[in-house]
């Protein structure tokens, strides 16, 4: 079986970030995040449940992150309001 990420033990906003590839979304259901975290194990703390407001939190993270990435990639400081909203909703 191959496994669908590969692009993990970077630091884990570029992990979460490389989740979204030309290829598609890895993490687009529930079970895609769970898998996820299961590669994540020993660097966030355990989720019990991932169902669907979870999903759509840590979506919300990696859409931030991405964003602030381009902003930096241009030249511009990034607005923090957006990121840090994101991480407030997400599961901890």
């Amino acid at each position: 079986m191959t496994d669908a990420f590969v692009l993990v033990g970077e630091p884990l906003a570029l992990d979460l970030v490389n989740t979204r590839t030309a290829g598609g979304d890895l993490i687009a259901r529930p079970e895609d995040l769970a898998a996820w975290l299961e590669r994540q194990q020993g660097r966030l703390t355990p989720v019990s449940e991932v169902g669907a407001a979870e999903l759509a939190a840590v979506h919300a993270v990696r859409e931030a992150t991405r964003a602030a990435l381009a902003a930096v990639r241009a030249g511009s400081r990034p607005d923090p309001a957006e990121l840090n909203a994101a991480l407030a909703a997400a599961p901890a």
